[in-house]
């Protein structure tokens, strides 16, 4: 059986922690940019890509962790 790998990043914009979460946010020449939320676990526990600005991208993203894994 032969595992697909992922498509690595051709650029990377920022890897930040948000909380004890971490943010990356890389361009994908088919997807165009994207973020990346990974918890300190390890886990990638959301992906989304289609963004036309890195900028953009990393906003949406520390967003998405601030409303949904930032909750005490």
């Amino acid at each position: 059986m032969v595992q697909q790998e992922k498509a690595m990043y051709q650029k990377i914009h920022c890897v930040n922690h948000v909380g004890k979460n971490l943010l990356i946010v890389g361009y994908h020449p088919d997807k165009a940019w994207e973020f990346k939320v990974v918890t300190q676990e390890g886990k990638t526990v959301r992906e989304v890509s289609e963004f036309d600005d890195a900028k953009v991208a990393e906003y949406h993203g520390k967003k998405w962790i601030e409303d949904n894994l930032l909750r005490d």
